[in-house]
This record gives C-alpha cells, sequence and structure tokens, in this order.
C-alpha cells in the first residue's frame, strides 16, 4: 500500500462491530473524503498502484478480478476461495496484487510482467499478511494462525503472539517508516490495536472491514475501514 521510500501493505478479511452512529455519516479525524467504490460483495484492498500514493481497489469474487481506483485496468487472478493480497513484490515502489489460497497455504504473487510466483506457507487456517519485515524496501509473506493469536512472518524472525482470538490480523508502518509491524483490529468494539504502540483506536460500524494504509503521504500508516453495505472506504488521519 504505500511508502515514502519503502512499502506498505495490508490485508483485509472481516467485519467490525458498532462505534457509534456518528460514524454511519463521515467518521472524525478523516484525512481523506469518503469514497465509494465496486460493487456488493466485493473485497476491499489498498496499494500504491499508479503512484506512490495509497489507492483503493477491490476484488471481485464473483469473477476473481481486481479493480483499481484512478485507473480502468483490471487482473484476473485466481479461483474461488481465494484471498485478495497486495505487496510490492519487487521493491520498485509500486505495488501489485496476489492471491492467497486457504485450501493449499499457497500465496500467489503476480509480477508487472503477469508471471504469477507461488510461495507455500503456512497451514490450513492461516490468515495471509503482507508487509516489509526487515525495511529493504521489498514485501513479504506471512500468515496469523487464529488459533493462538501469532504472527509468523517468513524469512525466520520469532513468531510473535499479538491478540485474541476472533481478531482480525493488520500490518502496518505505526512506528517506523522502513517496517511494518503486527496489529489487529477487534470486531467487538471496532478498535484498532497496533503492536509497539499503547494507544487504541476506536473506529467504525457493525460490519465494517478494517483497512490501512499511507493516506497524507507522510511515511506513516493510519487505519481506516470499508463498510460493505454501502461500499464505501472511510479513512482515519491518525
Amino acid at each position: 500500500m504505500r511508502r515514502s521510500s519503502s512499502p506498505r501493505r495490508l490485508v483485509a478479511l472481516t467485519s467490525g462491530v458498532a462505534l457509534t452512529t456518528a460514524l454511519l455519516a463521515t467518521p472524525a479525524h478523516a484525512a481523506r473524503p469518503p469514497y465509494t467504490f465496486g460493487n456488493p460483495g466485493d473485497v476491499p484492498i489498498i496499494g500504491a498502484f499508479t503512484s506512490f500514493l495509497d489507492a483503493v481497489g477491490v476484488y471481485r469474487p464473483s469473477n476473481r478480478t481486481f479493480y483499481f481506483q484512478h485507473t480502468d485496468e483490471t487482473i484476473t487472478l485466481g479461483r474461488s476461495g481465494d484471498v485478495p493480497i497486495t505487496g510490492d513484490w519487487n521493491g520498485d515502489g509500486f505495488d501489485e496484487v496476489g492471491v492467497y489460497r486457504p485450501g493449499n497455504s499457497t500465496f500467489y504473487l503476480r509480477y508487472a510482467s503477469g508471471t504469477v510466483y507461488p510461495i507455500a506457507y503456512g497451514t490450513v487456517g492461516d490468515v495471509p499478511i503482507i508487509g516489509d519485515w526487515n525495511g529493504n524496501g521489498t514485501d513479504d509473506i506471512g500468515v496469523y494462525k487464529r488459533g493462538n493469536s501469532t504472527f509468523h512472518r517468513m524469512g525466520g524472525y520469532p513468531p510473535l503472539a499479538y491478540g485474541t482470538v476472533g481478531d482480525v490480523p493488520i500490518t502496518g508502518k505505526w512506528h517506523d517508516q522502513q517496517r511494518h509491524y503486527p496489529g489487529i483490529y477487534k470486531t467487538q468494539n471496532s478498535s484498532f490495536h497496533r503492536w509497539g504502540t499503547s494507544n487504541v483506536i476506536l473506529y467504525g460500524n457493525t460490519g465494517d472491514r478494517p483497512i490501512v494504509g499511507d493516506w497524507d503521504n507522510d511515511g506513516n500508516d493510519e487505519i481506516g475501514v470499508y463498510r460493505p453495505k454501502n461500499r464505501t472506504f472511510y479513512f482515519r488521519d491518525s
């Protein structure tokens, strides 16, 4: 999803819980105005697809196709049941797409050339995560194990337990403009918790899905939500 000189990312996968009726309109602390995009049933994605600034997009499971803000380009990838992912696979500063196939615990990373590279990682039931774990400008893969609420990052990093059962995993540059760190979104109270900071952010409504990106181009990631019922992205500035 975005970076000043290196990348950012996210995988957004689940629903949130009610926070306040005020968020049914424009949430407070909005860095950008709400943006409506996609069709019912689409899955939100975030990435620096055509510039170094994060933009929104969606993955449409019905036709296995990615759609992007600011461009008419579409990319068809995957099969039924795949989970969309985005990341800077080659360190060029732009994000590409991919899918994670839960049935065989395999990531399929698509490069700009159209070549797709499979990488098997994790076990059945894991949730895919993406991030630049070492600050080298290239995004890597990982998984979140729901059973013990643990992040596993490819590259020999020790497992990191964070959150509780039922949380939705996220990743972002919370306090380091080079590296991504884990975080979680608690659907019970629509709250974001970010590893390395004690600041809890309440944001969202019932049914919202968490998103992460650099909305103001300052090199740090902020949070937001995607509201499926009106197909709208809401961005929080800090």
